[in-house]
């Protein structure tokens, strides 16, 4: 009786060690749906391209990194939001992008970190 005891509450022990598990590792899955959605409806720049360049650039950060700060030149202008996009380059070929069309050179004084045309974009691997 006394073996059937303890084999009963350690079979109960492994399945509720178990159910933890699993309910620590759904949360990202979930995370990483909004991320995929909000990327593949919103550019991964802002309205501003890099002036040595004439485009936008995408400063490639970490795959872990998933926060970033926009700094603001004034009171209370600064911001922490997420990182939602990935970096992939098309391949076969250079960049193609369509250069400084419709977007605004980096102003004279800027006023806000956006507007140097430098934007994150998480790495691939």
């Amino acid at each position: 009786m006394k073996r059937i005891l303890a084999s009963l509450a350690l079979a109960t022990a492994l399945l509720l060690l178990g159910g933890v598990s699993q309910a620590e590792a759904g949360w990202p899955h979930f995370a990483n749906q909004w991320g995929y959605r909000f990327a593949a409806t919103q550019p991964w720049n802002g309205g501003y391209y890099h002036t040595a360049y004439g485009h936008p650039v995408p400063l490639v950060v970490p795959p872990t990194a998933n926060m970033q700060v926009k700094w603001g030149w004034g009171v209370a202008q600064s911001e922490t939001v997420p990182i939602y996009h990935q970096f992939r380059r098309a391949y076969p070929g250079d960049f193609g992008g369509m250069g400084g069309a419709g977007l605004s050179p980096t102003p004279r004084w800027p006023s806000h970190s956006d507007q140097f045309g430098v934007y994150y974009a998480r790495g691939p691997w």
